[in-house]
């Protein structure tokens, strides 16, 4: 890597595309990885955070360092950046000291790595397709600890986070990412945007978390039971609950034929207050 050092002599130099081909590490479909070079569309990303000054950033997966170098010009304070791929980690413990502190490596799985050891405030990142849904669940319990997030999902993966109810895309997580926070759509970036291109399109979502107060296991067992046959009824599939699960179905103004997928995110946290009080 030493070898490579001398390239670059400070990070006006530095772009995505000169990275990857200075260092030569191919896309590692294991880990999920399509590189974004475009600069613009990087700044678009980073720009959806809004104002960054003096904010500890956290990237994960940032491979070229597309979305990288788009944060760094930013006055933040510092960005941590988690990466499992040991070849783009040791590429950018190489690159640190081009940054003047405010960079800093770890070379961890971000699906085991614990942030409030570096209690970031912003995550800004192009998550990789398949560890996406499972990293937003990991932080969902405890997302107020985040000011905001702006991320990149699959299309389809994200028009769960921001459906509606009594539609095909709405579900447990959709319940459990917009009580958790306001999640908003940004924009779509086809697949040819990304090398090597994905089969899918993919949509930056942003989210502004919010402070809860009901209990998350709680919240998201029974939300995993409501949904988990759709076409059932839903005083059948949550009478364990509570003995009077259609008396709470109809004090919210629903039918005891209703299903799951018709109430709405704020009933279901009423229902779920109702139920836990009987637990």
């Amino acid at each position: 890597m030493e070898k490579h050092q001398i390239l670059f002599h400070s990070s006006d130099q530095l772009s995505a595309k000169r990275i990857f081909d200075t260092f030569q590490n191919r896309a590692a479909k294991r880990f999920g990885q399509n590189f974004l070079f475009d600069t613009k569309i990087n700044h678009k990303i980073v720009s959806s955070a809004g104002d960054l000054t003096d904010k500890v950033v956290m990237e994960v997966g940032p491979g070229p360092g597309g979305l990288t170098l788009e944060i760094l010009k930013q006055p933040v304070k510092k960005l941590y950046i988690v990466e499992i791929d040991r070849r783009w980690a040791e590429v950018w413990r190489t690159l640190s000291g081009l940054f003047d502190g405010k960079l800093e490596v770890i070379e961890e799985d971000a699906l085991k790595f614990r942030e409030e050891k570096i209690a970031p405030q912003v995550i800004i990142s192009n998550l990789p397709y398949n560890i996406s849904t499972v990293l937003l669940t990991k932080w969902l319990k405890n997302f107020d600890q985040f000011e905001k997030l702006v991320l990149m999902f699959q299309k389809e993966v994200a028009e769960r986070l921001y459906a509606k109810p009594a539609t095909k895309s709405y579900g447990r997580l959709s319940v459990l990412t917009q009580w958790k926070s306001e999640v908003e759509k940004m924009f779509d970036l086809e697949s040819g945007c990304f090398s090597p291109p994905p089969k899918v399109k993919s949509t930056i979502v942003r989210f502004f978390p919010k402070k809860t107060t009901e209990d998350y296991d709680f919240f998201s067992a029974l939300l995993k039971d409501a949904f988990l046959h759709r076409r059932k009824l839903l005083a059948n599939t949550l009478r364990k609950y509570s003995e009077n699960i259609e008396e709470i179905l109809q004090i919210l103004g629903y039918s005891k034929t209703v299903r799951a997928e018709e109430i709405s995110v704020e009933d279901f946290r009423k229902l779920i207050l109702k139920c836990k009080v009987n637990n």
